[in-house]
Order: C-alpha cells, then structure tokens, then sequence
C-alpha cells in the first residue's frame, strides 16, 4: 500500500508538471491605436509615441466641354485682315491625392508637419492650350495633348510661428476659392511655392507675417516671338520677400499683403531696365448668417505680374526694359440653400498698361495692352457626406490689343471661351 501511495504521488506531480509547462506564457500588452480628440475628428495616436495623425484624401474626376473662338485681326493702313480659328471639344481629367497630418504638443506649442501627393492624368484644355497654337488657319486648333503629371502640392512644416517647406504663398487671400474643377478659373493670385515665413499671433484674430519665398513659382518668362520680348538669361539672385497683415473674426476675414520681387535680366538687346517688382494685395472676406460667403480682392502689380495672376499672359519687363504693370479685380459669391445644396457665381478681371513690344533693332516698335475676365456660375450637391458633385459654366474673354506697330497697325489677337465642366470629388 505505500508503494503505491508513493507511486501514485509521484504521477501526479509529473502530470501537474507538465500541465503547468503547457501553460501560455503572459504576453507583453499590445498597444491599441488610440484615437486622438485633441486636433479634432480623424487624428490617431501613432502607437508608441505622443504624435496625433490623421491620413486623408480625395479623388476628382472631370469632364469638360469647351467652344472657343481664337481671332487675329490686323489693320494696316486702313486695309483690315483677320485669321480666326474655332472649336469644341469634351476631355476629361482624373486625380487622386493622399494626405497626411501630424501633430505633436511640445512645450513651444504645436509642432506640424503636412503633406499632400497627387497626380493627375488626362488631356489639355483651356486657354494656354490655344494661345500657344501656332496655326491659326486650323479650325480644330484644339490639342489632345496629355495633361499627366504627379505633383508634391504641399509638404512643410510648422513650429513656433515658423512655416518651413512648400506651402500657399503668404501673399494670397482668396485664392480661386468657389472655383470648382481641376481647371478652374483664370486670373487671379493663387500660388504654392517653396518657403520660409514666420507668423506672429498678436490675438483678437490679428496676425502677421513675413516670408521668403521662391521667386521661379512667379516667374512670367514670356518669349513669345509674337512680342519680340526677350527671353531671361540669369538665375534667381534674390528670394521674393512677402509681408502681409491679417484679421480672422466672427463676421470674416481681411488681409492686406505686400512682396518685393527681383526682376531678372534679359538679353543684351536691353541696354538698361528696371531692377526692382513689387505687387499689392486687399482683400475682405464677410460670412453671413452661416449660409453665404462673399469674397472681394484687388491686387496692382509692376514687374512682379506673376502675382496679379499674369505669368505667361505678359512679360516682366518689356523691350525697352520698363516693368509691365496690371491688376485685377475678382471674387465670389456662395451660398447654401440647404445643408446640402449650395451655388456660387465666381470670377476676375484684369488689364495691364500698354507695354512696349516688337524690335528696338529693325525699328518695328510699339505697344500692346492685355485685357482678360473670366466669370462662372454653378451649382452643386452633397448628396452624401464626402461627396460633392458640381455643375459649372463660365465665360472667359481675353485679348491683346496693339497699336502704333509695324507692318500692322490696330492689331488684336482675340481668344473667347465657353466652358462647361461637370466635377465629382470623393474626400475621405
């Protein structure tokens, strides 16, 4: 009988100890992506740090249906002459973008870093497309040209009033916004450019701020052999310099902006030219009754036309090296009927001095004036949250109007547009 007590004991501690090497092993705590309500819906905590971010993005997706009239008429000595060209075509275009948000609490307050990738795929349009067509005979002067490109739009950072990378430019306001489509509308200031630029909260909604930025995103090389105008031989030397006051309130917004802009030098043909841009922003915004948006904006510009929205329209600086001056007048107008229902009327004016233009050498010189406006009206639907779908027309007008010029006198060169666009975005 003890032998088999004994025996008996001992099975059972080997079964018990096999039963506790059987047993699972405490696992180390997974750690959980935990949601983040500092900045607001959609931050994250990255797991195993204090960063919040958030990823997004949106996809677009346009069709387009245009009719343009493009008309050369040329006057001289009282004989008057005109080549036109006319068309339509629809084109789409297509374009998806990723983002991404992330922010950290630190003790100088919010460190921010953003970034926004996209690329577009489809064919060109619009009015650059059939101003830098060189048969104007061709009654179907519309190009299928492709309009595919994969763009880094926004990627910068943000610490202590500091904004360090590629970034809106510090001297815009409204920026085409009510303008909806992938092409929206022309003639205006709306610019993301490489940037360093320091902002400094006073409260109450006021604020200002100063930036350097870079002065090839508002370039306007223009060396077109229809202007005679030089074409620019020499490389940045100095950033751009942007300044700008601002208030954010209950009733709106407003910002008054300023930028010195350093005029790059032409060829040889130009003995002597002005050195120095400058351009001048105001603008108001009012919110009204949460309902509806109303946007004003008016900027002057001499040398720095880029920021009167006329880069590739006129040159910097003419023949004889004088700075090209212009401006424009624009804004919008939105309003919600309902939550999910909403149209805008939207659009800009512009025109410049006469600048001079043609051959100093052969001595066929004279002048031209540049006149554009392009207005839209739409409607749109938010049929479910994240989805807009919009229904666009607009008119755009823009001419080149000559005069005192040899061989002809009283020249113009014409390019009228309808356009209706019909745009999808998908936000997430």
């Amino acid at each position: 009988m003890k032998n088999i007590l004994l025996g008996s004991v001992a099975g059972l501690a080997m079964v018990g100890s096999a039963a506790a090497a059987d047993l699972p092993v405490k696992a180390k705590a997974a750690e959980y992506v935990k949601i983040c309500s500092t900045y607001g819906a959609g931050f994250y905590y990255i797991p195993g740090s204090d960063t919040c971010v958030k990823i997004g993005g949106y996809v677009t997706a346009d069709t387009y249906f245009t009719d343009g009239d493009l008309t050369y008429r040329q006057n001289v000595g009282g004989i008057g002459a005109s080549i036109s060209g006319s068309g339509n075509e629809t084109y789409f275009l297509t374009r998806g973008a990723i983002t991404a948000d992330a922010r950290t609490q630190t003790e100088y307050g919010t460190l921010r870093s953003y970034i926004e990738m996209r690329a577009t795929w489809g064919s060109a349009g619009g009015i650059a497309n059939e101003f830098s067509n060189d048969d104007l005979n061709d009654s179907s002067f519309y190009s299928n040209s492709a309009s595919n490109a994969f763009q880094l739009k926004y990627a910068y950072i943000q610490f202590a009033g500091f904004t360090f990378g590629r970034a809106t430019s510090a001297f815009d306001f409204w920026a085409g916004d009510y303008w909806y489509g992938i092409q929206p509308g022309d003639f205006y200031s709306d610019v993301t450019t490489n940037l360093v630029s320091y902002t400094a909260d006073f409260g109450n909604g006021f604020s200002a701020t100063i930036s350097a930025e870079d002065a090839y995103a508002r370039e306007s090389d223009f060396g077109s052999n229809l202007y005679f105008v030089p074409g620019i031989t020499e490389n940045q030397g100095v950033p751009d310099i942007v300044g700008n006051i601002a208030y954010e309130g209950t009733w709106g917004a407003a910002k008054v902006s300023a930028v010195y802009h350093d005029l790059l030098e032409v060829s040889d043909l130009v003995t002597s030219q002005d050195s120095a841009g400058w351009a001048v922003l105001g603008g108001v915004r009012f919110d009204i009754a949460e309902t509806t948006t109303l946007y004003v904006e008016g900027v002057y510009a001499s040398g720095a036309v880029g920021y009167a929205g006329l880069a590739g329209y006129v040159p910097e600086v003419d023949v004889n090296g004088t700075a090209v001056t212009g401006w424009y007048v624009g804004g919008a107008l939105n309003h919600y009927w309902t939550p999910s229902v909403f149209t805008s009327v939207v659009g800009s004016y512009t025109n410049t001095d006469d600048f001079a233009v043609g051959s100093t050498v052969s001595g066929n010189a004279g002048s031209v004036d540049f006149t554009g406006y392009n207005v839209g009206v739409n409607i749109g639907w938010i049929p479910v949250k994240g989805l807009t779908l919009v229904l666009q027309y607009d008119y755009l007008d823009a001419e080149y109007s000559y005069s005192d010029y040899t061989p002809g006198y009283g020249d113009s060169l014409t390019y009228e547009q309808n356009r209706i666009t019909f745009s999808a975005k998908r936000t997430f």
